[in-house]
């Protein structure tokens, strides 16, 4: 499957996040499953209040809910709200032929709107000391939503073209089997609670499957373990707090789902080729918050 057309994208989303950025993006139409568990990745909003919000026993049930909400909503154009944490952020969507693609969120801003100062006050009453706290660091000079859109126009255009190769993959494939929804449905599962200490049998269990029969899943459609699936996801928002955030190793590891920050080590190195220790030393950027 030709897949540098996805690789351009989410490439370039790379660097507008190397620009201290904080672009995700959010509501796949199912014509992108063929590349969802790449696209997936690129979900999870990476500034710490979310990740603070969303390891959060208390706080990560209306995470989930607001992100239900908002794919429900009929979103045509681009515009600027904030979360029920307060947090503001551009929303994009990306339209084509009347059907939507999915959205481009720009997160990471504050002091803007009036509600999102109330928002974030009523939630620090749940809350520990922590979370203003975080919640203080957040950029309070958001760009204009003209100037969003002079880097968000040629992704959006992106996304159209991977867009329509899916459509030609789909024209090819019409057949979307019971393992591959079974697997999409994963996928999202992981990618929301990845930080919870979840396993190939509590998934398993979840979803009413054997585990044998969930690693043959992984193995026939996604050409990987469940288990390395998730390490994976931890991983990637591992490496991303250890060059955006003041967070301890040891806390970032605990964080991510690890259980021992040993292992996590050894986990990141196989990975990465580098220790997290280096790597925080070597691309840690004071300037992005």
């Amino acid at each position: 499957m030709n897949s540098s057309i996805l690789q351009e994208c989410l490439s370039y989303i790379d660097f507008l996040k190397g620009l201290g950025y904080f672009v995700s993006l959010s509501g796949f139409s199912s014509v992108l499953n063929p590349y969802i568990d790449k696209l997936l990745n690129y979900e999870i909003h990476l500034h710490s209040v979310c990740f603070y919000l969303k390891q959060n026993s208390s706080t990560i049930d209306k995470c989930l809910l607001n992100k239900k909400m908002l794919n429900k909503a009929k979103i045509t154009e681009p515009y600027y709200s904030c979360c029920y944490a307060g947090v503001e952020e551009f929303v994009v969507p990306v339209i084509y032929e009347g059907e939507s693609i999915l959205r481009i969120n720009i997160s990471g801003f504050r002091g803007t709107l009036a509600k999102s100062k109330k928002f974030m006050e009523r939630l620090s009453l749940k809350c520990d000391s922590y979370f203003p706290k975080l919640y203080m660091e957040l950029s309070t000079t958001p760009p204009t939503l003209d100037e969003i859109m002079r880097f968000i126009t040629p992704l959006k255009y992106m996304v159209i073209e991977l867009y329509k190769h899916c459509q030609n993959i789909a024209d090819n494939h019409k057949e979307n089997s019971p393992t591959k929804q079974t697997f999409i449905k994963v996928l999202h599962y992981i990618n929301e609670n990845y930080m919870q200490q979840i396993s190939c049998d509590s998934i398993s269990s979840k979803f009413n499957y054997s585990t044998s029969y969930m690693q043959y899943i992984f193995k026939k459609e996604g050409n990987t373990t469940i288990k390395a699936y998730i390490n994976n996801v931890r991983l990637n928002q591992a490496k991303y707090l250890l060059s955006h955030s003041y967070t301890s190793i040891t806390s970032i590891a605990l964080a991510c789902g690890f259980l021992d920050s040993n292992y996590f080590s050894t986990a990141f190195k196989n990975k990465y080729g580098i220790s997290p220790k280096k790597y925080r030393d070597m691309y840690f950027q004071k300037a992005n918050f």
